[in-house]
């Protein structure tokens, strides 16, 4: 039998999103002050008004509608800055739907996304220009490229528009925009691409105003009340660093807006800047990754900081090992509780959320959001798995996407009869408690036995010599394939025999770095914070 959430079920909204983000916004305005809505991370004296934002808004909206930009995509090309939320809404008003690039994406990967997303109105910094147009030439629906313009240097093309003309347009009456919430595109991310090529997830106002809602619901009943009785979200600031292309990251984008509080935007992570802002505005809760985990429990500059206001830490894009966990809550005596949630880009940002009520156990990453049900499955087979045993997990519920974008047979392969295979293996506890094993296609396989990564890195990390890592299988004609460690050294005395030494008695005899250890500068992650094995992969096979 299936697994229902364990929580009440949120009652799901029947509008457009953008037009709840509105009501929040105008709450906003409404109780005064001409509140901050986003302060910039890396120069202070740069901010935004919740007035403005809505102003910005509705004349990007205008804007877009005088060029007959209607239920179309645009895609954005840059890294976080306010103009994201302001262009967001604006397209959502217009009836389109945004897709985020990464803003370090060469001009073929920008031209493949644009190309595959029928972009029709392209959003980019003055930087990223040269780029987008080589990319823009190749994508024949683009029409027009919004330029930030550089605020030191400026030189802008005739051929392309400039953000303040777009928002100096005259704010005119729009026409009422038709949306049918299940089933018009509201936001269209691409997968990592970790296991296969990028695909367009293609998300409805219905699915990600679900999400909205479910997130908020269980936000307040099961942590915020927990951690503070009196918890005023107005008085709290939160930091947005995680890339606003990505669905966690945009999820938070969308929850400090809808909660009224003010954004710090970071445009990339920078260590002091990063750790000024956590000191200066006192923040209480972070929402991260684990490499930024890792960064807080291992670096050395971590100590110059005061990080006392920090309660909560929250996790999410990949799993987070005991070691780690215990390293963090050593070092930090304030941090009281350190939990994971688990979701991704196709259920439209999380399924299971941390929970403070009921005492998260190490390694779980929460309970079954609210309207939810999971079953957890035999991989390639639909035999489900009783409690306490390994398999597939399987989602169904309103935050599943409508599908990929133009990809039937990709579409077909991943929702089976409504339930979103993951990919991912794990175990439901007797407690409702999800427990995450690995990804289906990262197990490393040693003469048929499975050796899931995620379990050798946690070990390497708490090793005090080493500061990152990364585990791969290699091909082996005997064994098939043998796992293989990448390390980033935190002591350069530190040798391969002593890290083989270290794991040796702690693991099976199957599960020994028999395919040796290599040292590297860094580990290549995505800016969601997933290793990303191919480049591993690739970096070993032309050693051979």
């Amino acid at each position: 039998m299936p697994h229902p959430s364990t929580y009440a079920p949120v009652r799901l909204p029947t509008r457009p999103f953008h037009e709840q983000l509105l009501d929040s916004i105008d709450k906003t305005i409404a109780e005064g002050k001409n509140k901050i809505a986003f302060i910039s991370g890396d120069n202070a004296k740069f901010t935004l008004s919740y007035e403005q934002l809505r102003k910005d808004a509705y004349a990007v909206a205008t804007y877009l509608h005088n060029i007959g930009f209607k239920k179309d995509v645009a895609a954005v090309v840059l890294p976080n800055v306010f103009h994201y939320a302001t262009f967001y809404i604006g397209v959502s008003l217009s009836g389109g739907a945004i897709s985020g690039a990464s803003a370090l994406f060469t001009d073929y990967e920008l031209q493949r996304q644009f190309v595959d997303s029928r972009a029709k109105v392209v959003l980019t910094y003055e930087d990223f220009l040269p780029k987008v147009l080589l990319a823009v030439k190749q994508s024949p629906t683009v029409q027009k490229i919004i330029v930030i313009p550089n605020p030191i240097k400026s030189s802008l093309p005739d051929s392309v528009v400039s953000w303040q003309e777009v928002v100096s347009t005259k704010v005119t009456t729009l026409p009422q925009v038709t949306i049918d919430v299940h089933n018009d595109m509201m936001v269209l991310p691409y997968s990592s691409g970790t296991t296969g090529p990028p695909k367009g997830v293609m998300l409805s106002h219905y699915n990600f105003s679900s999400m909205m809602s479910m997130y908020l619901s269980s936000e307040k009943e099961n942590n915020l009340d927990v951690l503070d009785p009196n918890w005023d979200t107005n008085k709290e600031k939160t930091l947005l660093f995680l890339p606003f292309y990505h669905v966690y990251g945009f999820g938070l984008l969308n929850h400090c807006i809808m909660k009224g509080m003010t954004g710090i935007v970071m445009s990339h992570f920078e260590p002091n800047n990063f750790l000024t802002a956590v000191q200066n505005y006192k923040i209480r809760i972070l929402c991260l990754v684990p490499p930024i985990m890792v960064f807080l429990a291992k670096h050395p500059i971590c100590a110059k900081y005061d990080l006392s206001s920090v309660q909560m830490i929250m996790a999410g894009a990949a799993p987070a090992g005991k070691d780690l966990i215990e390293e963090l809550m050593k070092k930090y005596p304030n941090l009281r509780h350190i939990q994971q949630g688990y979701g991704m880009t196709e259920c439209s940002m999380a399924s299971h959320l941390p929970d403070l009520r009921n005492q998260q156990p190490y390694g779980s990453v929460g309970k079954l959001a609210p309207n939810l049900v999971m079953k957890i499955v035999e991989p390639g087979t639909d035999k489900e798995q009783p409690v306490n045993e390994r398999g597939e997990i399987c989602v169904r519920g309103p935050t599943v996407m409508m599908g990929y974008l133009g990809r039937p047979e990709a579409t077909a392969s991943t929702i089976i009869d409504g339930w979103l295979h993951t990919g991912d293996i794990g175990y439901i506890s007797q407690e409702g408690n999800l427990f995450i094993v690995d990804r289906l296609k990262e197990l490393i396989k040693v003469k048929g036995l499975q050796v899931p990564p995620a379990e050798l890195e946690d070990l390497l990390l708490s090793h005090p010599k080493i500061r990152d890592c990364a585990v791969i299988g290699v091909p082996d004609a005997k064994a098939g394939e043998l796992p293989k460690a990448f390390v980033v050294r935190a002591d350069d005395s530190l040798s391969e025999q002593e890290v083989k030494d270290f794991v040796k008695p702690k693991v099976s005899s199957y599960k020994q770095l028999e395919g040796g250890v290599e040292f590297i500068e860094e580990i290549p992650k995505s800016a969601a914070g997933k290793i990303l094995r191919r480049f591993l992969r690739e970096r070993s096979t032309a050693k051979l």
